[in-house]
């Protein structure tokens, strides 16, 4: 079995109240879509995702594939 790792560092809040509505990955999604339609012969097994960071820290998220 292998892993692919992805890692996206998101920008920090300015100030305690959010200025949009809208949420963002920063191309995270992109990301993992380009380097799976890359990849047509693997069988997923299992996907996690984390995140860190936050409040007054930028937020880190990291979204491992394990695929045989």
């Amino acid at each position: 079995m292998e892993v692919k790792i992805f890692t996206k560092i998101l920008r920090p809040k300015v100030g305690f109240l959010p200025k949009s509505d809208t949420a963002t990955d920063h191309g995270l999604e992109g990301d993992i879509n380009l380097w799976l339609a890359t990849q047509p012969n693997i069988k997923i097994e299992n996907i996690t995702q984390s995140q860190s960071g936050g409040s007054f820290q930028p937020s880190t998220i990291v979204v491992s594939i394990w695929y045989k």
